[in-house]
């Protein structure tokens, strides 16, 4: 019974995913803007990471990781559905001047592109894994307050929500064990658990 029950509640999450994405964002701001935004933060997001290489060094190398983190590859392709629906949610929250909550979910979006236009430095530049940790907690209580201030408003808009909810608890595991396990050189505090 619990299978059926589980199967027909992700069936319903899907069934709203898919509805949702094809309705067209009606407004002032079009999909256009969301998909130069999405280039732009990237590339920022990227330069303040520094080379590929060495960031896929500190990641494998350089910094004893969770026995369940996933390969350095999959961050991107995590990150890139993450910030499109992120962006797709923010174009409904800016085309909507009536919406609940608008100027919350709004405050809320500036601090989850904050934190994801500065993770890249705090982590590989500087090699903090207890700032890390901070700064991927943060995120996922942002992404758990934009949902349940968007639930208020509107149900189709809370799922602009999800895919940073699942990925930053799922990080703040990562990011716990590291903050855990390794040295942090900007703090000069060395690992707890070594």
């Amino acid at each position: 019974m619990n299978m059926v029950v589980e199967k027909s509640g992700l069936l319903k999450v899907r069934q709203m995913v898919e509805k949702a994405v094809k309705e067209p964002v009606a407004g002032k701001y079009k999909w256009w803007h969301a998909a130069a935004a999405l280039v732009v933060l990237t590339l920022v997001g990227a330069l303040q990471s520094g080379s590929r290489k060495r960031t896929r060094k500190f990641y494998q190398k350089d910094n004893k990781q969770a026995p369940w983190a996933p390969p350095a590859w999959l961050f991107g392709p995590a990150w890139t559905v993450n910030n499109i629906f992120l962006l797709w949610g923010l174009l409904k929250i800016l085309n909507d001047k009536g919406l609940k909550g608008r100027s919350t979910l709004l405050g809320l979006q500036g601090g989850i592109w904050a934190i994801f236009l500065s993770f890249g430095y705090v982590y590989f530049r500087k090699g903090s894994p207890v700032l890390a940790e901070v700064w991927t907690q943060a995120d996922a209580a942002l992404a758990t307050a934009s949902i349940s201030t968007a639930l208020r408003a509107d149900k189709k808009l809370a799922l602009a929500y999800l895919p940073l909810f699942a990925w930053t608890w799922f990080a703040s595991s990562l990011s716990a064990y590291q903050a855990l396990k390794n040295p942090d050189p900007v703090l000069g505090t060395p690992a707890p658990l070594a």
